[in-house]
């Protein structure tokens, strides 16, 4: 059966589908398999965490922590929200209920402003190891990372709350396959504006931490020892892919999304679910990352992998320094 020939069974009123219907199948595999790959993935650096002391004692990775763990939540928490996509997906029509795609993509609006928070977070942490080392050492990182969390949690249950309030749920929404297309203009409008503003803030976090990795290589501030020094360079690099994956995943879809609403394109019915998809391409290349390049991660990874608990004692980055963070 053709496309063209499956039109005529549309409902009065209803528009056809503006890509067709196995596209929106396969986005929706996609998906399934990126969160699949995230669970995995920062699952099993949550696992480290775990089973190795010397990770749990390091109060200075509990950032780190943190982004694995709202990965790994994440990924799980909007499984039924793709799978409810996938269950009554139909090569002929979408007529999914607003309630049940609102109520199930909540977890999006919650993570997209979480991660952005922890991303701008890990900036200003890598900023503050960089240009005031004496206060860094001083400085709560458990306070840290619990503001972190409660400023990230609050705005997207603000966000969350802010959508169920204005949606209106007794209307259909025929052919779409995103939660977009079910969201207000004036929420999407909201959205979008304040989305963009975070990521125009990480933004400018990012390049000033880019201008100070560029002058910290070729010089060693506050008389750090060749070991700290050493550990500092490695976090740094660490945090700055962290915050390179922001970017790409999480900057450019939405303030693309941002632009493209003002000019009330409906972007949502022609590409489906994507900010899913930059969220959980995220997490799981942050939990690639965070084996390739952290040593005491990578050396807890190959100790599991071989199946000892024992790490061995790593030369280059020691378990209690303030500067082992992400």
């Amino acid at each position: 059966m053709s496309y063209v020939v499956e039109t005529h069974t549309l409902p009065p009123g209803a528009e056809p589908m503006a890509m067709p219907a196995y596209y929106y199948l396969r986005v929706d595999i996609l998906i399934l398999t990126s969160q699949a790959l995230s669970i995995g993935g920062n699952g099993f650096i949550i696992c480290l965490f775990i089973l190795f002391k010397r990770l749990r004692h390091n109060m200075s990775l509990r950032l780190l922590l943190l982004l694995c763990c709202t990965d790994w939540v994440f990924a799980v928490s909007a499984l039924p929200y793709i799978i409810y996509y996938v269950v009554k997906w139909s090569p002929i029509m979408f007529d999914y209920s607003p309630l049940m795609i609102i109520a199930s993509g909540s977890p999006l609006i919650i993570q997209f402003k979480v991660n952005l928070v922890v991303t701008i977070a890990v900036a200003v942490d890598r900023l503050q190891a960089m240009r005031m080392p004496v206060y860094y050492r001083r400085k709560s990182q458990m306070l840290y990372v619990w503001m972190t969390l409660v400023v990230g949690l609050g705005m997207g249950l603000i966000d969350t709350a802010l959508m169920f309030w204005t949606t209106k749920f007794d209307t259909h929404v025929y052919n779409c396959a995103a939660i977009g297309c079910f969201q207000t203009a004036n929420f999407r409008a909201y959205w979008g504006i304040s989305n963009m503003f975070l990521n125009v803030v990480a933004l400018i976090l990012t390049i000033w931490v880019a201008y100070e990795l560029n002058g910290f290589k070729r010089k060693n501030p506050a008389g750090l020892g060749v070991r700290e020094h050493k550990s500092l360079t490695q976090a740094n690099r660490l945090s700055f892919g962290i915050l390179l994956i922001s970017m790409v995943f999480l900057l450019v879809p939405s303030t693309f999304v941002g632009v493209v609403d003002l000019t009330h394109l409906e972007i949502f019915k022609k590409i489906g679910p994507f900010y899913i998809v930059g969220l959980l391409f995220a997490g799981v290349s942050n939990s690639v990352v965070y084996i390739t390049l952290h040593a005491e991660i990578r050396k807890a990874s190959s100790a599991l992998c071989r199946g000892s608990l024992a790490v061995e004692n790593s030369t280059t980055v020691s378990p209690t320094t303030v500067f082992s963070t992400v």
